[in-house]
């Protein structure tokens, strides 16, 4: 007994120490402005190292002297200076609790940073005795907002909107007829799980529009695909069928369910203009990269609609509604337009506002 106890202790130490080792030795790849950055968040890395959980990767990136030349850097008096926007909401994450974060940027790559106060607009202003310096500040701040972006939540999306009378009609039948023939205490099922009629949208893409000059470049790049990806399709293949047909679910279990939704029967040249507009937003910086492919689909239930978020854990048997609404029609629309839609700003009878919208 004595010796299998300590058989498995080694063996469990040995899987511990592969764990964070393997956590280690192959940390998330981050790219900013197309350099590579090796990002070590782990506790085992912080446990060992002093300095910012970061690191450029250097096999992967452009000379010292291309990273200094991508940004403007003026020669000041007895210095060089460097000055560059970032939307305030990452001011805290730069400064760090007590200054320790911008503290620690300046000690590491001698300079002087001056960030705005946080209730006003304005530049971070870098200055050094050193280009070089001033490029490696800029850089770790870039690393740096692009690493605390991650941690914000979505404030807009793509949005093709799909609250037309026939389709509502269609699905509030639909929704009236799941509602008749499934319990809640058999198969989990209540009108909260269901989609607000209005709401009813095909969604391209999520963003983050922090503050206004990143609105106006969604708004802007909204436009730009409508005059260089949209319109050029349009007139080659003509107008575009939006064809919803049959349900399909998130996950591989049918009888534990989050989220429900109807299908888009497939189009290949909406796949193809759908695509193309959300890898303008990738290729621009304003959607991250996640799917191969836009999953074009339009939600009609799911677990998060519940005022009780605990309750996204109880999901719903969803494996008679799959059998039966295989083939159930929710309508067609012709494809006419884009919005940037706000998030939690549709009401029981209006869609999502927007800050911009596209026809054609």
């Amino acid at each position: 007994m004595y010796r299998m106890l300590n058989a498995l202790n080694r063996n469990l130490h040995i899987k511990y120490f592969a764990f964070h080792v393997m956590d280690i030795l192959e940390p998330e790849l981050i790219w900013v402005s197309g350099r590579c950055y090796r990002f070590y968040e782990s506790s085992a890395w912080k446990s060992i190292h002093t300095s910012a959980p970061y690191m450029e990767d250097k096999e992967l990136v452009c000379s010292e002297e291309e990273l200094e030349s991508d940004i403007e850097i003026i020669a000041h008096d007895t210095c060089f200076k460097h000055s560059f926007y970032v939307p305030k909401v990452f001011y805290s994450y730069i400064i760090g609790a007590k200054g320790t974060t911008l503290k620690k940027l300046e000690v590491e790559t001698k300079t002087t940073i001056n960030v705005p106060k946080k209730e006003k607009d304005g530049n971070i202003v870098i200055t050094a005795r050193d280009r070089k310096a001033v490029a490696s500040a800029r850089h770790r701040i870039d690393l740096l907002v692009e690493t605390s972006r991650k941690k914000i939540r979505y404030t807009h999306f793509l949005s093709i909107p799909l609250n037309t009378k026939k389709i509502i009609d269609k699905y509030n039948s639909f929704k009236n007829d799941i509602l008749e023939k499934y319990d809640k205490a058999t198969y989990n099922i209540d009108e909260s799980l269901f989609q607000t009629s209005s709401k009813l949208h095909l969604t391209i893409g999520m963003l983050k529009l922090l503050d206004d000059n990143e609105k106006e470049q969604a708004v802007n790049a909204l436009r730009n695909c409508k005059e260089n990806i949209i319109n050029p399709i349009l007139e080659k293949v003509g107008p575009l069928n939006i064809h919803l047909q049959g349900v399909a679910c998130m996950n591989d279990d049918p009888a534990e369910v989050n989220i429900l939704f109807a299908q888009v029967t497939h189009n290949e040249k909406l796949q193809e203009l759908v695509d193309k507009v959300a890898d303008y937003f990738i290729q621009i910086g304003l959607i991250e990269k996640k799917y191969e492919r836009v999953k074009l689909h339009m939600t009609v239930m799911n677990t998060s609609f519940k005022d009780d978020k605990q309750a996204y854990k109880d999901r719903f048997n969803a494996s008679e509604i799959l059998k039966i609404y295989e083939n159930t029609l929710f309508g067609k629309i012709i494809f006419n337009q884009i919005d940037i839609s706000e998030l939690h700003t549709a009401t029981k009878d209006d869609y999502y506002k927007s800050i911009a919208s596209i026809t054609f």
